[in-house]
């Protein structure tokens, strides 16, 4: 164990704690990663891993060895059990994370095409929720998540959490307000990208299974209290409704993100994918 850090007290160790806090990941442009498949999808979509910290003591899978082994060690810390249990907030840690840089991304970096689809958490305050709608805007392939402050931190680690390593495999950007979104969707516009911009509204004229999404689509949800402010919903083209049957008066904002992403992608994919997945090599969906 000589190579060992072995003290909570060590600065690296320090510095890596101190990534638990918002204004330390903003400053530093950097964030913390723990667990297996979490990891493994950072490695497995270039992310940049700048550190793999690694607990042999608590290590137990031949996977996670394997992780260990795919960074050079100049980019890996090795560390006691105890030390890992002081940077995790699991119980059970499984002895394997890392810490990553953040890309720093702009509107640009969008790709336009016919097959455009970019969420919008607007104003999104809850870290789970904000990890879910990544999750599930990376589950229908989307173009990316924008989301505009004030707004969860996607990197808070109950985000990463519920993201389930999706934060990594696609665009993913922080927009100070809504002007720079609809500057770029007028820009687009103007060079001939018929994009529609689509937001939720729970006195949304329109039914959200009325529209044609098979355009590039711009989806823009709201926070989970008010939802939307009248400025972003006076930059839609169209205001859509989930309908509600039952007594509850709203979707949480993860789940309403689900049911309109899905439905452009049952739109985009056609009646036969839908009905025979496997036929078209698509996988079923296993519940996590």
């Amino acid at each position: 164990m000589a190579d060992w850090i072995t003290s909570p007290a060590n600065p690296k160790v320090k510095a890596i704690r101190a990534l638990r806090q918002r204004k330390h990941r903003e400053r530093t442009m950097r964030f913390w990663i723990e667990g297996i498949h979490i990891v493994h999808e950072a490695l497995a979509t270039g992310a940049a891993v700048e550190l793999l910290v690694h607990a042999p003591e608590l290590i137990t899978s031949d996977h996670a060895q394997a992780l260990v082994a795919e960074v050079p060690p100049n980019r890996r810390l090795t560390v006691s059990s105890g030390v890992f249990r002081s940077l995790s907030d699991r119980e059970g840690p499984q002895g394997l994370g890392a810490v990553v840089r953040v890309a720093g991304l702009s509107l640009e970096d969008i790709p336009l095409s016919q097959d455009l689809l970019l969420v919008v958490a607007y104003q999104v305050h809850d870290p789970g929720n904000l990890g879910t709608i990544i999750r599930t805007a990376d589950c229908v392939a989307a173009s990316g998540v924008v989301m505009v402050e004030p707004t969860a931190d996607p990197y808070d680690p109950r985000a990463v959490r519920a993201s389930m390593g999706s934060l990594f495999a696609l665009p993913l950007l922080r927009l100070p307000d809504g002007d720079p979104l609809w500057h770029w969707v007028w820009e687009a516009r103007a060079i001939g990208w018929p994009l529609q911009l689509v937001a939720t509204s729970a006195r949304g004229t329109e039914d959200y299974r009325a529209l044609n999404y098979r355009r590039p689509t711009v989806i823009l949800v709201g926070s989970e209290g008010p939802g939307l402010p009248d400025l972003a919903k006076a930059q839609a083209d169209a205001l859509v409704r989930i309908p509600l049957r039952g007594r509850a008066s709203s979707l949480n904002v993860a789940a309403a993100t689900a049911v309109l992403l899905y439905e452009v992608l049952n739109q985009r994919m056609g009646k036969a994918e839908q009905l025979h997945p496997q036929e078209h090599g698509q996988e079923e969906w296993t519940p996590h």
